[in-house]
């Protein structure tokens, strides 16, 4: 763990140093708000009092499983000084999960939120349009699960992780000459060290700016947490949730 962080934090040095400025300064407010679709799959396993359970159920599992769910990206600027924040909400609830050593049916349901939030300075890139968010924040995971194990009672167990992240968000023009206001925006992050042993975040996606206040998003976005509970406790939790994104919102 110690040794990726290490080395993430290296490339943001070499991001900073190594940039040079092509596009003019920004100066003033800008703002971006989106609400997203998230069609998520979840893989993993979660342990809860000593009893283990494997699943991985696809993103149509996932919808068919779920009772709501929403998302929402915002961005605030002011000159280069960044504030980013990233919601997400999902309740789920299925009978599909396999029992490791148990034949009985498995009724699961969570209700599942994450908190991002991250705050940074925008430099510019290596080329004309290019730039790099750089920022440090928090992911903040509230999960509560309930396991009703057929034949054998009902076990219940919430997650309350709080954990650093190093957030990095490329702004890179996808053919500026023939498209305008297309660019790859992707979101990558990793952390860990509080509540978790790692947390990370693999989210490509394309912005597409249809006039100067409407843009659209579309990609693929990848949150993984590993969790071990304290030593008195026998609770872990290794999951992996990973879907479509689409999402249009207002820019000004």
């Amino acid at each position: 763990m110690k040794k990726i962080m290490g080395s993430f934090l290296i490339a943001l040095l070499l991001l900073t140093f190594g940039a040079t400025s092509f596009a003019a300064e920004p100066k003033g407010w800008k703002f971006e708000l989106m609400p997203y679709l998230w069609y998520v799959g979840v893989e993993g396993d979660v342990t809860v009092n000593g009893e283990e359970y494997d699943f991985d159920r696809s993103a149509s599992d996932v919808f068919d499983a779920a009772e709501f769910a929403g998302s929402f990206l915002g961005v605030i600027q002011y000159n280069r000084f960044l504030f980013w924040h990233q919601f997400d909400y999902m309740s789920l609830s299925t009978d599909e999960l396999d029992a490791k050593d148990q034949p009985a049916r498995v009724d699961f349901d969570s209700d599942v939120m994450i908190n991002e939030t991250a705050v940074g300075y925008q430099i510019d890139g290596f080329y004309e349009g290019q730039t790099f968010d750089l920022m440090v924040g928090v992911r903040i995971l509230n999960m509560e699960n309930d396991l009703d194990v057929h034949g054998f009672g009902k076990r219940s167990k919430s997650y309350d992780l709080v954990d650093p992240m190093f957030v990095v968000r490329p702004c890179i023009p996808i053919l500026p000459s023939m498209i305008k206001g297309l660019v790859f925006n992707p979101t990558l992050a990793i952390g860990g060290g509080g509540d978790s042993e790692l947390v990370y975040e693999l989210f490509p996606q394309i912005q597409y700016k249809f006039t100067d206040t409407i843009a659209m998003r579309l990609g693929y976005r990848t949150v993984g947490y590993k969790f071990e509970g304290d030593n008195n406790e026998d609770n872990e939790l290794n999951v992996r949730f990973s879907g479509l994104t689409v999402g249009v919102g207002v820019l000004f």
